[in-house]
């Protein structure tokens, strides 16, 4: 499947015009795009967990794959989670929206839930007060597959970013690390224990999470750290109107995309990273966004490689995407 649709800058200019970010030449393959150290030793790719994965403990969330696969896809993004100050009114909101589930998760010391579309989990929801409301605002992190959450703590400190917690265990899903990376863009590194979900030449899940972009100050210095350690296939766009733009390909899937911010926004400005939600229908996604309290940031429109792309924000304000993929495109970009 081809996420090239979602490449476009038509939308990071409006994004980035708002105080949301404040908060927290031709197609070259597998350019290295800055210097950067050799591979870490005894690094390995692919790495196949042994732990036996039981049904979920009280307190703990659900393996990522049942049964499991104990295969994991380093680089895919296989879970998320929403930084936000008011969980009941997250839940009505994206319960509301997509259709999720919810179930209360942890010793109750950080109140938190597990997301689920049907029976599997997708994400977390963590609650945390604003400190200032005027300028901390809710958000939604990726969780990129690793086999090495060591690796990834350590050698994002090498460059320069920060280590915001672990490498630990989280209860059911498996060895977690969230850091800062170099340009400040959060984001958290997952060894599932029960491996990630397969890839599927099928159509997105409906209301699931189907693509990301980093929007970044310095695209090309931010896809050389996330190839040393994703080993991504780095492909950069050859389009006039959009040279600073990467596709992000591990097994031979686009993963995720990085972005340039747009002109007229300042370097000091931090990256971050948006999310998308399948969806079949955009535009009635978006009124009812509105009608649970939540806002359109980019309304929706037809990207120029024809899905329907919107920016939306949750009721305090966490920004996400809705992508609805046409058919067509679908087919012209599945394996012959």
């Amino acid at each position: 499947m081809s996420m090239r649709h979602v490449s476009r800058v038509f939308w990071l200019s409006v994004l980035c015009s708002t105080s949301l970010l404040t908060a927290v030449p031709a197609a070259l393959a597998q350019p290295m795009l800055v210097p950067l150290p050799p591979a870490p030793e005894n690094y390995t790719p692919e790495h196949v967990p042994s732990a036996t994965v039981a049904p979920a403990a009280p307190g703990a969330f659900d393996a990522l794959t049942v049964p499991a696969t104990h295969r994991l896809l380093p680089g895919k993004i296989v879970f998320s989670m929403l930084v936000t100050p008011d969980l009941a009114r997250a839940e009505r909101f994206y319960g509301g929206l997509f259709g999720w589930g919810f179930r209360p998760v942890g010793d109750g010391r950080t109140p938190r839930v597990e997301i689920t579309l049907g029976t599997q989990p997708v994400g977390m929801m963590v609650a945390h007060k604003l400190d200032d409301p005027k300028r901390d605002v809710p958000f939604w992190m990726p969780f990129l597959s690793t086999s090495d959450t060591a690796t990834v703590a350590r050698v994002t400190k090498q460059h320069g970013g920060k280590t915001i917690f672990g490498p630990k265990p989280i209860a059911g899903l498996g060895q977690a690390v969230i850091v800062s990376d170099p340009q400040h863009g959060l984001y958290a590194a997952l060894s599932a224990q029960s491996g990630d979900p397969a890839d599927h030449d099928t159509d997105p899940t409906l209301n699931g999470w189907s693509w990301a972009t980093l929007l970044s100050p310095d695209p090309r210095a931010a896809a050389g750290y996330y190839q040393l350690l994703f080993n991504y296939r780095i492909v950069a766009s050859p389009e006039a109107d959009s040279p600073q733009h990467y596709m992000l390909t591990a097994q031979d899937k686009e993963r995720a995309s990085i972005n340039t911010l747009p002109p007229g926004i300042e370097p000091r400005d931090r990256a971050r990273w948006v999310q998308f939600v399948e969806v079949n229908d955009s535009a009635s996604l978006a009124d009812r966004a509105q009608k649970l309290g939540g806002r359109v940031i980019v309304p929706t429109h037809v990207d120029r490689d024809g899905a329907q792309i919107a920016v939306l924000a949750d009721p305090d304000g966490a920004v996400f995407g809705v992508i609805e993929t046409q058919k067509d495109m679908l087919e012209g970009a599945l394996p012959r």
